[in-house]
């Protein structure tokens, strides 16, 4: 992905050939990743088929689709009824000239995360090939084959159109599905296509309209081409941390993985003194690789070659591969949810970016939950800013931290800002008796507003039953660490006098000013936005920049690895994702 014209022009004869093959397999997958290819076949392929002998269409029996059909059965069963029951891909004496593109189109499926093997691509073109080579076929066999084609053709558009995963639910995490209707629109525009060009034109026009999509599918291809093309590199060792100039056998690995990936030559070390080449020695130039390499990772990019980083230098290119898929597959779940304007968290990212008019206006760093008390996955609206805000103490904070706590020093909340109630009524937590008896459903704490509030000096109020909002915080140090899941849930923001200032711009007399003011009050104060605006958590852990570049984030909380078992269930089997954190 990361290849250059110039680099090539630089590098000598014995560098070039070294990876003359390889830029022969993937350069044209490596250049202008936002360029979608409709997968149309070529015109020899269609005409090859309209050349033979016309056939006739064959009557289909309606009772064959009996009463409890699945959705593509449904769908089958609207098309043929609208075709007055006639087969439309197989003819009485050889295939229709739609067939062809219908091949095409399941054979294309992998181009777009999905697999042939769903759609039984195999099997239909040997019982194709079966049914013509048998004279004695009668008619039952032609009608069955059709409607299998037909159904098969619907569980693709229907795959590519909504999605193919219906379980988002991760063990614990909260995924909520977004709202995933099937308006039958597939129905509709393969209903209207006459010509395999129009067919496949159908098809490509039920996908999401997103750039983003359009970008991914062509990183899917570059990816797929490594696996395919490119021998499996060996696991490079865990559990070192190389600093540079430091020598280690592991280089070699590092140094060949770097330049199948990015497409460049990483020389060997030269030892000037020596005059020696030196394999071993993390060298300067191959720092600079690494720390690209961080950077599209999401890590810190300092250089060292750290646990993390390793992680992500060990995912094959298959894995990479896969994720791709099944970040595309995600686009499919919410290609109806995104307006002009909205705000969106990227959790796996720590990321919150405002989009106006589609268009990115502003992005932070954020805090998201911590693995064993994630963030939710959902969509929600933002319509109230509360400044100065106090904070009651979750239930469950109470009975994990605040109680032990107070176990060994009932006096710990002493001027710490805390409001105690035991059954509503105010007490003092140094005279009360904090044992295993102790009800945490018994007890309300408020912490006032203040520097050391939990909630920092303002929130901004989401909808939702979880008590789940956007929110300041009073140690911004962490913002600077690179791995950011730390919070109880919520997603705390770097900048939040700055994000208020922008939601409240057409709001009469909230400039920076007094939002600072507000912020620094001791007495609450809610204030109700102008405008509502929509807001979405999500979890995308693939995507391609604006410099197309692939970037990839570690997947925190094990989504990832559970749904890419729904979108492929045939790799159940294999070993958990070298970039899960979660499964740790």
């Amino acid at each position: 992905m990361y290849l250059s014209i110039r680099s090539f022009k630089r590098l000598n004869a014995h560098r070039l050939l070294t990876l003359t093959l390889l830029s022969v397999i993937f350069y044209s997958c490596s250049q202008h990743v936002a360029q979608v290819s409709v997968p149309v076949p070529a015109k020899a392929d269609t005409t090859a088929v309209v050349t033979l002998a016309p056939g006739k269409p064959v009557l289909l029996d309606s009772a064959v689709f009996g009463k409890s059909l699945t959705a593509e059965q449904t769908k089958a069963l609207q098309f043929y009824r609208k075709r007055s029951f006639q087969s439309q891909w197989l003819l009485d004496n050889q295939p229709s000239p739609l067939y062809t593109a219908v091949e095409a189109a399941l054979r294309d499926a992998g181009k777009f995360g999905l697999d042939p093997a769903d759609y039984d691509l195999a099997g239909i073109q040997e019982s194709v090939k079966l049914l013509y080579g048998d004279k004695a076929s009668k008619p039952q066999a032609w009608t069955a084959l059709d409607r299998h084609i037909t159904e098969m053709l619907f569980k693709y558009t229907t795959h590519l159109s909504v999605g193919k995963v219906n379980e988002t639910k991760s063990g614990r995490s909260i995924w909520m599905p977004s709202q995933r209707i099937d308006r039958g629109l597939d129905l509709e525009l393969i209903g209207k296509a006459q010509t395999p060009d129009a067919l496949l034109a159908a098809i490509q026009a039920l996908q999401p309209a997103q750039e983003q999509y359009g970008k991914l599918q062509r990183a899917l291809a570059y990816y797929r081409a490594l696996e395919k093309n490119t021998p499996a590199p060996v696991e490079i060792t865990k559990g070192v941390k190389i600093k540079p100039e430091e020598h280690h056998s592991i280089i070699t690995a590092v140094r060949k993985k770097l330049s199948l990936t990015d497409m460049r030559v990483y020389p060997v070390a030269y030892d000037s003194g020596l005059c020696t080449l030196d394999s071993t020695r993390y060298d300067a130039g191959l720092v600079l690789a690494v720390k690209e390499f961080q950077s599209k990772h999401g890590l810190e990019a300092d250089g060292i070659l750290g646990e993390r980083t390793l992680r992500f230098l060990n995912q094959s290119f298959k894995e990479k591969a896969d994720l791709i898929a099944l970040n595309m597959e995600r686009l499919r779940w919410s290609r109806e949810k995104y307006g002009d304007n909205y705000i969106q968290v990227n959790v796996p990212a720590y990321t919150l970016t405002v989009y106006e008019n589609r268009k990115p206006a502003m992005d932070m760093r954020v805090i998201v939950g911590a693995v064993d008390k994630p963030t939710p996955i959902f969509s929600d609206a933002m319509g109230h800013i509360v400044f100065s805000p106090t904070w009651t103490v979750p239930t469950s904070i109470i009975r994990e931290e605040i109680i032990p706590r107070l176990k060994s020093d009932s006096s710990y909340y002493v001027n710490k800002n805390y409001a105690f109630y035991k059954d509503e009524v105010a007490i003092d937590p140094t005279t009360e008796t904090w044992d295993d008896t102790a009800n945490p459903y018994k007890y309300r704490i408020v912490q006032q507003p203040g520097p050391d509030n939990s909630l920092g000096r303002v929130k901004f109020l989401l909808t939702n039953t979880m008590s789940v909002y956007l929110h300041d915080t009073p140690n911004h140090r962490l913002f600077t660490k690179d791995y950011r899941a730390l919070s109880h849930g919520c997603v705390r923001l770097d900048e939040p006098a700055k994000f208020a200032a922008y939601l409240m711009r057409d709001q009469t007399g909230w400039d920076l000013e007094r939002i600072k003011k507000a912020m620094n009050d001791s007495i609450p104060a809610t204030v109700r936005l102008k405008k509502r605006y929509d807001v979405y958590i999500d979890y995308i852990t693939v995507w391609v920049d604006e410099n197309d570049s692939i970037n990839f984030r570690e997947d925190i909380y094990g989504h990832d690895r559970r749904q890419l078992q729904l979108l492929f269930p045939k790799e159940k089997e294999k070993a958990k994702m070298s970039g899960d954190v979660a499964g740790l």
